[in-house]
């Protein structure tokens, strides 16, 4: 049975890395975005931010099931 809580524990620690790994990469894509010379550019941007939020809310979202 420890091997089971050590394997929840690592996988939730794996979550946690990855949603602040996904907070990173969504602000350097806010800075991107800010300096982006083009509107297209802009938007394109917004987008592939978009898309890292909703990865980190899928992580949240798993954290929470697994009860951490």
């Amino acid at each position: 049975m420890g091997y089971a809580w050590a394997d929840a524990e690592d996988d939730a620690l794996f979550l946690w890395h990855e949603m602040q790994r996904c907070e990173e990469i969504a602000r350097q894509l806010e800075e991107l975005e800010h300096e982006a010379p083009t509107a297209a550019l802009r938007e394109e941007v917004r987008r592939m931010r978009q898309q890292v939020e909703d990865i980190r809310r899928l992580f949240f979202a798993q954290l929470s099931l697994d009860g951490w």
